[in-house]
This record gives structure tokens, C-alpha cells and sequence, in this order.
């Protein structure tokens, strides 16, 4: 393939990544979940390589596609352990948090080392590989996009609601349940697709920077929501950008304009 059309489906990539992660970056913020994303974000990781591990063997053709439903099936597993460990007696959920971000990423390397030589490298697992994203990533990407607008179209005030008051919100007879659940759904969804972009371990840059970086600015929670995207968007093709420019890894240039644009707006915002 040529280097125009790799460098098209990089910036197609980045785009919808970016618009994705953005959106769902607001709902994870207002629902005090970041922390749970950082978790979910390395339990992808052993997910990730046992997917390419099986799609090497039976299927060399759709490994991207198994990497994808490999991620997403270890975020599945491990959030649910994280779930029952935060219900044992004496576990906080921010501890139980953890315990699944340490044991994920172990569990990423032994996989990695244990099955070498894997067909896919493990940096790009770890801070993405976008320069040889595909049509699947691409589509990949759309599609939880769609997802989280689609989302936000049928619950989107539901959802801010209960993010700024679970108390309240039962108070009115309402469950929970169903809206927790499409949060969290959504926060794996979207640091799967982000993989290919920026890879397991910078992934909670682009979900939680666009949102923290706008939100001593904005005024209402739809502002947030709708603002975070764009935000995500610039982050991704500034990084891309930056990243050819000078050759050196786009996930880890992304990650960096994240840290320092979030910087810049903590320091203006005291300065006013």
C-alpha cells in the first residue's frame, strides 16, 4: 500500500479515535471513572496478544479482527473481576482498581513473552502503531463513535444526571443499572479502538485529557460533552502531525501534547 493511503487511514484513525475517546472521556470524568478506565485500559493489553496469538494460528487473515475481540474480551473478564473484588470486605474500588491494572499488565507481558515471536510487535501494543492502521481500525473506530453519539442521543441527559448525583437520581425511583453498565460498556469500547491509535498503556490520555482539559472552561455538562470530542480530534492530528515530522512514535507524541495542553490550561486558568 502506498504511503499516501497509509498516512490516510492514519489520519482517518486519529479523527475518529480522538471524536470517540473525547466523547466518552466527558461521560468517564462525570462519573468519576477515570481511574477505572487507567484499570481497563492495561487489562486490554493480555486480551490484545492472545487475540493475535489465535489469529496467527487459525485465521492470519483477521487478526486485527481478533486483536479487537481479544481486547475487548479481557476488558470484559478483568472488569468483572475488578467488580467482584471491589465487593469483598475491607476492598475499596479504587484498590481493586489497581490490583486489575498491575495484574493486567503482568499479564500482557508474560502472554507477549510466552508466545514469541508474535506477528505484531508489542510496542504496539503497548503506545499503538498508527502509521499502519487499516480499514478495519478505521471502521472499528466509526463504528464506536456512532456508538457513543447514538448514546447520547437516548440517555445522554440520563447519564449526566446521574454522574452529578447517584443519590438523587435512586431518589426518583430510578435504576441505575442500565446507565452504569452503558458507561462502562462505552469506556471499553473505547480504549479497544484506541489500541491501533496509541496503544494500551496512553490510551487514557486521549479518554481523559480532552474532558479535564476543558472543564475548569466550560459552563454545563453538554458544553463538555460535545466540546470534548473536538478537543480529542486536535490532540490526535496534533500528535500525528508532530510525530512525522520529527519521526518519532505517534501514540507517545499524542500522549505528550495531552500532558502538556492539559498543563497549559491548569496554569491559565489559575493566572485568571
Amino acid at each position: 500500500m502506498s504511503w499516501w493511503h497509509l498516512n490516510a487511514f492514519a489520519l482517518w484513525e486519529v479523527v475518529l479515535v480522538g471524536a470517540a475517546t473525547g466523547l466518552i472521556g466527558s461521560y468517564a470524568l462525570m462519573h468519576r471513572r477515570i481511574f477505572f478506565a487507567e484499570a481497563v485500559s492495561h487489562a486490554t493489553f493480555p486480551g490484545a496478544v492472545l487475540g493475535v496469538v489465535v489469529g496467527a494460528a487459525v485465521a492470519p487473515d483477521h487478526i486485527t479482527e481478533l486483536l479487537f475481540a481479544g481486547a475487548l474480551l479481557g476488558c470484559a473478564l478483568l472488569s468483572a473481576a475488578m467488580a467482584g473484588l471491589a465487593r469483598m470486605r475491607g476492598m475499596t474500588s479504587q484498590s481493586a482498581a489497581g490490583i486489575v491494572l498491575s495484574a493486567g499488565f503482568g499479564l500482557g507481558y508474560f502472554a507477549a513473552t510466552w508466545f514469541k515471536p508474535l506477528p505484531v510487535h508489542v510496542d504496539s501494543f503497548l503506545t499503538g502503531s498508527v502509521l499502519t492502521a487499516n480499514a478495519t481500525d478505521v471502521a472499528a473506530a466509526g463504528i464506536v463513535l456512532a456508538a457513543a453519539v447514538l448514546v447520547e442521543w437516548w440517555a445522554g441527559p440520563r447519564i449526566v444526571a446521574l454522574g452529578f448525583s447517584r443519590e438523587l437520581y435512586t431518589a426518583q425511583g430510578r435504576s441505575l443499572t442500565l446507565y452504569d453498565a452503558t458507561v462502562l460498556t462505552l469506556i471499553c469500547l473505547g480504549i479497544v479502538v484506541a489500541i491501533p491509535a496509541v496503544g494500551t498503556i496512553v490510551s487514557i490520555a486521549l479518554l481523559a485529557a480532552p474532558a479535564a482539559i476543558l472543564r475548569p472552561w466550560v459552563r454545563s455538562p453538554s458544553a463538555l460533552v460535545w466540546a470534548a470530542p473536538v478537543v480529542g480530534v486536535l490532540l490526535g492530528v496534533g500528535g500525528l502531525l508532530t510525530a512525522e515530522v520529527w519521526g518519532l512514535s505517534a501514540g507517545g507524541m499524542i500522549a505528550l501534547w495531552a500532558g502538556v495542553v492539559f498543563a497549559g490550561s491548569s496554569v491559565a486558568r489559575h493566572l485568571t
